[in-house]
């Protein structure tokens, strides 16, 4: 759950000029370098599981919290904007994880979790939705119907193959349920 709407990507720097790029939806960046510290505590008293976290790398008490960045706070938005500073600006810091993420390869990845995400949306505002689609069309008229005559132009011939095959398959269709329809008693 967010604490807050806007997200900082910040940089953490120790005394030995080792660096970590990190992004937190914390109020305050302070109180994200306690929660690093208070971590490592619990990893290394054996209270927390697993491998622990790039940052323990750094002397974190001997070390700032630089911002870099206001983001929204959104994990995808946030994750963008960090991966860019680890992969792009920062390329010497301690992050274990390099994130690659540049938006058609994170889009691939995440293409069903948006259609699902996106109809969630639709549906919880609908008429918000149409009603603004509605305007935007009505105040943009003549371009709608120039790109819809332009778009003609450049597939007439397969636009015309379809209505072709529409037709001769309604046509079939009709026939098979009048042949259906004469069989039964």
């Amino acid at each position: 759950m967010p604490k807050n709407n806007e997200a900082w990507i910040y940089l953490l720097e120790d005394i030995n000029d080792n660096r970590y790029i990190g992004s937190t939806g914390e109020k305050r960046l302070e109180d994200r370098l306690a929660t690093h510290k208070r971590d490592e505590k619990s990893y290394y008293f054996n209270k927390r599981k697993g491998k622990g976290c790039s940052s323990m790398k750094l002397n974190l008490y001997n070390s700032v919290i630089i911002p870099l960045m206001k983001c929204e706070n959104k994990w995808e938005v946030r994750k963008f904007h960090e991966s860019h500073y680890i992969n792009n600006v920062y390329p010497e810091c301690v992050n274990q994880y390099r994130l690659k993420l540049d938006g058609k390869t994170w889009y691939e990845g995440n293409k069903e979790k948006m259609k699902i995400h996106s109809k969630k949306n639709y549906e919880k505002d609908k008429e918000k939705f149409i009603k603004r689609a509605t305007e935007w069309r009505n105040n943009n008229r003549d371009r709608v119907n120039a790109n819809r005559r332009a778009y003609y132009q450049k597939n007439k011939e397969r636009l015309r193959q379809q209505k072709k095959e529409y037709y001769i398959r309604s046509k079939l269709k009709k026939k098979n349920q009048s042949i259906n329809i004469n069989e039964d008693p």
